[in-house]
């Protein structure tokens, strides 16, 4: 009987250490001044307790995370947002800055775009935008530009302006059927034309497309060859 009468009076005990301990921290907590949770995101560490403890609150951090804009050991976020009211003596917690997953950027300038994208893969970066334009100065499906630059930090991903070639250059078409051959195709050269002959003879009789269309440079004429009688006598 009575240790039936012992338990229950330390339970009794127990519950009353309890109830008294949860009032008091009531008590403590409830009347606890209310303050303003300051802006932590940008801050170090250091700046950022020093904030938080004229206000009597406290920092923990809950996470680190990588930031291509917020440097390392930087605040990137808190989990109570600036202006809030909170009690005294609160807890905010932060996720942390490690920094730039890529420490520097390679350079892509020059290479091919299966080469870039192989380059690419071996960093661990993602090509997020290919932009093709046209250059004078470099060949088709060459990388001419890129951003972020060369060494330049912050970023996992890269953009880069990808050569389309020059620009076509549009001719009329001349009539080359006034012409001897050679000239046909020293003329043909210097516009950058393909030319492609039917028939056998030194004569130019006829042309496609015609005289007065409008062709590019790589584009191909076809010219018909034919003998001209003085032509067919020497060879008699």
């Amino acid at each position: 009987m009575k240790l039936i009468l012992k338990t229950i009076l330390s339970i009794f005990v127990f519950a009353t250490m309890a109830l008294l301990s949860s009032y008091l921290t009531f008590r403590f907590v409830g009347s606890g001044k209310t303050v303003q949770v300051p802006e932590l995101r940008g801050k170090n560490l250091i700046e950022a307790n020093r904030i938080l403890s004229k206000e009597k609150l406290y920092l923990k951090i809950e996470a680190e995370q990588y930031s291509a804009t917020i440097p390392e050991g930087h605040i990137i976020s808190q989990n109570i947002p600036p202006g809030q009211q909170v009690k005294e003596g609160r807890t905010i917690s932060v996720i942390l800055s490690k920094g730039p997953k890529i420490l520097s950027m390679p350079s892509f300038l020059g290479l091919d775009l299966d080469e870039a994208r192989e380059l690419a893969r071996q960093k661990n970066l993602y090509i997020k935008k290919v932009i093709r334009t046209h250059s004078q100065a470099q060949e088709p499906n060459t990388v001419i530009a890129q951003r972020p630059s060369e060494y330049e930090k912050g970023s996992d991903s890269v953009t880069l302006v990808v050569s389309r070639g020059p620009y076509d250059t549009l001719y009329v078409c001349p009539d080359f059927t006034s012409m001897s051959l050679e000239q046909a195709k020293m003329l043909a050269d210097r516009m950058g034309i393909e030319i492609e002959l039917e028939g056998f003879g030194g004569t130019i009789v006829g042309q496609s497309p015609e005289p007065g269309s409008i062709v590019k440079t790589g584009d191909s004429i076809t010219l018909r060859l034919q003998y001209t009688e003085e032509q067919q006598l020497r060879w008699l």
